[in-house]
């Protein structure tokens, strides 16, 4: 199979999506064909071909729908599907060849290519070789150029003698990193990188992503604006604090007065109004308790506990957890364990060793997935999509993007690679969360396939 940097798109699928979100988006204002038609300016039968996927609107045709309905442009487009094989590959080659360099501070300082990218997930991964080479480990060092921090969460893989930068509530520090370390770090932590000597290989992985911040949810803070913005910002760094605000949330979302919560809760209003400060934590019989009485899950009172106290989490690669998978005793894979955090349960870095050769066992997962060749050899990827088996063979700087849920098996061409192939693996979750994987397990039957590609008026004229 041939790859490169420009990727297909399902253009029929991307047509018959955009016929249901105008079908849909009619449906929830209750707009019959004529009704939507007279509304827009349209004629029953164009508005007709709207919904069936027949013409195209037009920008005027958009602008007129938002003018005349409460609904935003996003409402009515879909995304592209540049990924109808399950795999997009992206070659070395492709990558060299989008190679520019940044100067900072009138220097040369970062090299950057581009690697694997999808429209369907958040990634914005690339390759950035250190161009900066420094004596020290001083973060005063002049020749260390900060960056102002970005909104994109940053898992980095570190190759070669790099020197990791990185600020925090006011206080600087640097990390010695060789190769195999990786780093999680927050959103606008201001960061920077340098080389320690020019005599070998040094760069990154920078493979920036966005997560519960990014989409819609951006776009619906921003339209709000900072001061109601700010007071959905919870504070993880107290937990108790954190759960105590997380429990008033429920009862302010309830409308429920303290009183009324103790009834209902049977538990005694002095120790509910001490359950509602940061002093006193709750045990397991008040929290079932107050989790009936809201109507929630018993995990949705609980905080999440900090794992970065500083912004990032280093992992180093001597230390990290290794395992053979599936059969310890005779693996296909061996996989060390990269940076995470508690904030992202569903993000996971990896190191992928393949061991078996011509075979393998098939490895899948409900997360987006990135992958780079970081050994030195090739690797031989198989993966099943739409029913039909495809190949690829890796080789060094290859990247791929992987569609949740396509099972990919990776084996070596020979056994004299198996101690220099190496792939990096990335795993995000994307915008269906575990609350949303429910909602598509609770509706009616045959809902899920008018979800994705609404087809029909929600009556019969």
């Amino acid at each position: 199979m041939t790859a490169s940097k420009t990727s297909s798109v399902d253009t029929a699928g991307f047509q018959r999506r955009r016929a249901g979100l105008w079908q849909a988006v009619a449906n929830d204002l209750k707009r019959n064909t004529s009704a939507a038609a007279l509304d827009l300016g349209l004629s029953e039968q164009d508005m007709s071909d709207v919904f069936a996927g027949r013409s195209a609107p037009s920008a005027e045709l958009v602008d007129a729908a938002v003018a005349r309905w409460p609904i935003n442009e996003r409402d009515l487009l879909p995304i592209n599907n540049d990924c109808p094989d399950g795999v997009l590959l992206y070659r070395a080659v492709d990558s060299l060849a989008s190679a520019r360099v940044f100067q900072r501070g009138g220097a040369d300082y970062y090299e950057y290519r581009d690697t694997a990218m999808s429209r369907l997930s958040s990634f914005r991964p690339e390759w950035i070789r250190m161009l900066q080479v420094v004596d020290d480990d001083r973060v005063d060092n002049p020749g260390v150029q900060w960056n102002q921090g970005h909104l994109l969460y940053q898992f980095t893989y570190f190759v070669g003698p790099v020197n990791y930068y990185y600020r925090w509530d006011g206080e600087s520090h640097v990390r010695r990193m060789h190769t195999g370390d990786s780093v999680w770090g927050l959103p606008f932590s201001p960061h920077t990188f340098t080389a320690r000597n020019d005599s070998e290989p040094a760069f990154i992985l920078a493979l920036t992503y966005g997560a519960e911040l990014m989409g819609d949810a951006r776009h619906e803070l921003a339209a709000m604006g900072p001061q109601i913005a700010a007071q959905f910002a919870w504070d993880w760094r107290d937990p108790a604090a954190l759960r105590a605000a997380i429990l008033r949330g429920h009862l302010d979302c309830a409308a429920l007065s303290t009183e009324e919560f103790a009834a209902r809760t049977a538990i005694p209003i002095d120790r509910l109004r001490v359950l509602l400060t940061p002093d006193k934590l709750p045990d397991p019989d008040e929290t079932t308790a107050m989790a009936v009485a809201l109507g929630v899950s018993e995990r949705d009172l609980l905080p999440i506990t900090a794992d970065h106290p500083d912004g990032v989490v280093v992992c180093e690669n001597k230390t990290a957890p290794r395992w053979g998978y599936p059969n310890p005793k005779r693996p296909d894979y061996e996989f060390t364990e990269l940076a995470h955090n508690r904030l992202h349960p569903h993000t996971r870095g990896l190191e992928i060793r393949p061991r078996s050769v011509d075979t393998a066992a098939a490895i899948s997962t409900p997360q987006h997935q990135y992958l780079y060749n970081i050994g030195s050899t090739p690797i031989v990827m198989r993966w099943t999509h739409g029913g039909t088996m495809r190949v690829a063979t890796l080789a060094p700087g290859d990247s791929v993007y992987v569609m949740p849920f396509v099972p990919c098996a990776y084996h070596l061409e020979s056994d004299a690679d198996a101690d220099t192939a190496c792939l990096l693996d990335l795993r995000i979750g994307g915008t269906v969360t575990p609350e949303a994987r429910i909602a598509l397990g609770a509706m009616h039957p045959g809902g899920l396939e008018r979800l994705l590609e609404e087809d029909r008026p929600w009556y019969r004229e």
